[in-house]
């Protein structure tokens, strides 16, 4: 009897010293988690004695060393001391860059557009144009879902195109919009194809349409012969009477 309670003893006190050194590693796992989740040591009150020049070379030093999220707001706060500094338009361009590398897609979006909308004609707004189709581009959807991003991506690549014809973006640009245009035709014939399900013939004709007439370069240009085959012959009939 007393070795079974020496023993439940010891199981006891096994237990109990594991569960305490479990506890003490979370303890030391959420102090860490806490210590890197906060804004790392940076003082920013003290930025209004710090040139604009030296903000910068911080800003930089912050990226350099993949800290994105303080980079970016160590250039924001260079744009809100020195607005007028010939820095600022760069640290507008450096703000985007860090939010899309913290992947942080809505700031990065907002920083290029105020960027493209106070400096039209500067030499290094092709590159923001281009990066903001770039980031709608990443995050296409699958054509199931809303095309939002898709549409964005499209608009911001076909600016670039019409307006800086001779940028080194441009090529990029290009093939992506084709890629673009299948997705969106790709689109098309998935919602042709829910509807010619459902027996809405009329609402599939139209989708078809849309492909027939803005997308004829894309390979889904055959949808409309793909849904038809796979339906009665009601798409082919609704369209040659709203062909005539």
């Amino acid at each position: 009897m007393c070795d079974i309670i020496k023993t439940m003893s010891h199981i006891t006190r096994f237990w109990k010293n594991r569960f305490a050194m479990k506890r003490k590693s979370l303890l030391i796992a959420t102090f860490a988690l806490l210590i890197t989740g906060c804004s790392r040591d940076i003082d920013f009150e003290g930025m209004e004695k710090k040139s604009g020049e030296e903000i910068f070379s911080l800003g930089e030093k912050e990226m350099k060393e993949k800290h994105y999220s303080d980079a970016a707001k160590v250039f924001e706060e260079l744009e809100r001391l020195y607005p007028y500094s010939k820095l600022t338009a760069e640290a507008q361009l450096k703000t985007g860059e860090c939010y899309y590398r913290a992947k942080k897609y809505n700031e990065a979006v907002a920083s290029f557009e105020i960027f493209v909308k106070t400096h039209p004609t500067h030499e290094k707004t092709p590159y923001a144009v281009y990066m903001l189709g770039l980031i709608n581009y990443q995050q296409m959807p699958i054509v199931e879902r809303d095309q939002e991003a898709t549409v964005e991506a499209l608009s911001y690549f076909k600016e670039l195109c019409e307006r800086y014809p001779e940028s080194k973006y441009v090529n990029d640009a290009e093939k992506k919009i084709k890629e673009i245009r299948e997705q969106l035709a790709g689109r098309e014939v998935y919602v042709a194809r829910y509807y010619q399900r459902h027996k809405n013939y009329a609402a599939a004709i139209g989708r078809l349409n849309t492909v027939v007439e803005m997308y004829q370069d894309t390979a889904h240009r055959k949808g409309h012969d793909e849904v038809d085959d796979a339906g009665d012959g009601k798409c082919r009939e609704v369209l040659q009477i709203c062909t005539g």
